[in-house]
């Protein structure tokens, strides 16, 4: 047998059930055998830790955060008691010329350190660019995205924060041009803010310009959409239609929909239909509380990815960049208290999102890369449950994170 450098025996695993040793070599999973790994002999690794049946998952994937503008609460003033979209757009306005590349690099940092802490191996995140930052947040998270690239995966979307277009005397000053530099400065994911109860512009200009964008720099789409409460902002038939046309199916995401919850049954029924025709991702935000028909996309095989979203900053004050944080917030606004219900979720922080990153090879599987979280429970219900500590994080088979737990030997 090839030296494993580690092999971690008498695990549950998230996806299967028994118990089962998986082996770790040269950055992925070199073994994976049914059993408690007692036929195994303890010289075959540098490294063993009995598990004693805790739950041994992939690592978690934030399908949606802020890194540019997380922890900048304390410099927000009262903005958060009006609670309004506009306000919070308005306040971070005026807080980016107190923004520095350092500061930025700082703030990120400290939220993916986070991030891997709560078992992330994988973030997709927003970033601005506009008049008042001009590429630098850009700048900023390009540098933390390869300082970083040894304990986590970070995959950016060009995010139009103050609008798409120019509408005078409206909140709306128009990012476009910021959007297509973005682009060109390497951002992998072209983004949007399309919510006609927001901005005066037409939203399906912008979905028309959206698609002009990917189209030509063959890049996904991951567009903020219908961010509101009634049925007046309803662009996603015409998205979705637009995915098919344009032959972008697999390759646009859509984060909120939340005015679907708002058209008639019919009208949501027939749209739903349409997002699974297109194979679009739908990210949902459990901290925006009111959410989207979460239940009616999973129950119709679509696939739904759940985000932190806003990381202490004008828009949520709260949060720790948690997914298993936020996916039982969102088990508890959908009514999800069953096994089953539980289980499938999971898969919104881990399987779902990975397919809509399209990161290669994700999953048990041996010769895949080890990006793997170990769980103090043994079950996926009892995780999300009882918000299991994540006693080890490995990325790419390298320890990143234990808690006392782990013996300090790491075998036995």
């Amino acid at each position: 047998m090839t030296d494993l450098d580690w092999l971690l025996v008498n695990a549950s695993l998230s996806d299967r059930p028994g118990r089962w040793c998986v082996g770790i070599a040269e950055g992925a999973i070199a073994l994976l055998n049914e059993g408690d790994g007692t036929s195994i002999p303890s010289t075959a690794a540098r490294q063993q830790w009995n598990l004693d049946g805790r739950l041994l998952s992939t690592g978690f994937i934030d399908a949606h955060i802020h890194l540019d503008k997380a922890l900048t609460a304390d410099r927000s003033g009262d903005v958060f008691a009006s609670g309004g979209l506009a306000d919070a757009i308005q306040a971070i306005r005026t807080m980016k010329a107190s923004f520095t590349l350092e500061d930025i690099i700082q703030r990120a940092t400290q939220a993916l350190q986070w991030s891997v802490a709560a078992g992330t191996t994988a973030v997709r995140t927003n970033v601005e660019a506009d008049p008042f930052l001009d590429l630098q947040a850009v700048t900023a998270l390009q540098t933390v995205q390869q300082q970083m690239a040894h304990q986590i995966d970070v995959q950016l979307i060009a995010f139009p924060q103050e609008g798409w277009f120019a509408t005078a005397d409206t909140l709306e000053i128009g990012v476009a041009d910021y959007m297509e530099r973005s682009l060109q400065a390497g951002v992998e994911v072209i983004g949007g803010n399309i919510n006609r109860g927001l901005w005066r512009s037409s939203p399906e200009a912008q979905v028309d310009a959206l698609f002009d964008l990917a189209r030509r720099y063959d890049c996904d789409i991951d567009v903020h959409l219908d961010n509101w409460d009634d049925a007046s902002a309803f662009t996603l038939p015409y998205l979705a239609q637009k995915t098919i046309d344009h032959g972008w199916q697999g390759r646009v995401t859509v984060a909120h929909i939340a005015s679907l919850a708002y058209v008639s049954d019919a009208d949501a029924e027939a749209a739903i239909a349409l997002v699974k025709a297109a194979q679009i991702t739908v990210a949902v935000l459990p901290t925006r509380i009111r959410l989207t028909r979460v239940a009616a996309l999973l129950e119709a095989g679509v696939n739904v990815v759940c985000g932190t979203d806003n990381l202490r900053d004008p828009f949520v004050r709260h949060g720790k960049a948690d997914p298993l944080a936020a996916l039982l917030l969102l088990a508890q606004l959908i009514g999800y208290g069953g096994d089953r219900q539980l289980t499938q979720l999971w898969q919104t922080i881990t399987t779902n999102p990975a397919a809509m990153m399209r990161l290669p090879n994700y999953g048990l599987a041996v010769g895949y890369p080890a990006d793997l979280v170990v769980l103090d429970a043994e079950t996926i219900p009892t995780a999300i449950l009882h918000q299991a500590d994540r006693i080890a994080v490995f990325k790419r088979g390298v320890l990143q994170t234990s808690t006392a737990a782990i013996p300090s030997s790491a075998s036995e």
